[in-house]
């Protein structure tokens, strides 16, 4: 019996130790390393901000000397200046309870925040189907013709795609959905505020 309970023991400190031995848990300091500094990011950063910037802040690209150079000999431009894009007058940003109808005694109800950022939306919430909430992911875009949204259902491979207009202060319009890249329904979408 005493045999048996030191075989025990010195296995289980066996147990124990070896993820010591195999470095597993345990901190390594360098001193050659910086994560401060790190050129690759610095590059990008470098290429996405100032003046060797090669795209907007509004993500559409910039342009080349040359053509802005072109531009100008042609006069078709005095001056490099860029047209700002109007930013939207609509603020969609907040809580939405959007209701897809496909008829009368078919509808789910979908439950959105919504972030807005100049004329790009995206946002999260849960699809209420058959008693279940179902995470979704949404992104979109605002435009003059209306509101278009994707609302992605990851885990069942299904894609809401909204196209709605603002009247009054709710969205109207119509909803299509894609499984698995088909078209298996479509109907009519509103979308309200929904209170805090």
């Amino acid at each position: 019996m005493k045999s048996q309970l030191i075989i025990c023991m010195v296995l289980i400190l066996a147990m124990l130790a070896y993820p010591a031995f195999a470095g597993c848990g345990k901190w390594v300091i360098r001193d050659n390393t910086d994560f401060l500094k790190d050129p690759i990011f610095e590059d990008a950063v470098a290429s996405s901000t100032g003046s060797s910037a090669t795209v907007n802040p509004d993500g559409t690209p910039k342009e080349a000397k040359n053509e802005t150079q072109e531009k100008s000999e042609n006069g078709a431009a005095n001056s490099t200046v860029v047209a700002e894009k109007k930013a939207p007058t609509i603020d969609l940003a907040g809580k939405w309870k959007v209701s897809l109808e496909k008829s009368p005694a078919e509808q789910n109800t979908i439950d959105l925040i919504l972030i807005q950022t100049g004329d790009r939306l995206q946002g999260y919430g849960t699809l209420l189907e058959g008693g279940s909430d179902i995470p979704a992911t949404a992104t979109g875009s605002i435009s003059e013709e209306g509101i278009s949204l994707d609302v992605k259902l990851i885990p069942q491979k299904k894609d809401y795609r909204l196209d709605m207009a603002l009247v009054k202060s709710e969205l109207e319009g119509s909803y299509e959905l894609y499984e698995m890249e088909k078209l298996a329904e479509n109907g009519n979408a509103t979308a309200s505020r929904s209170g805090s």
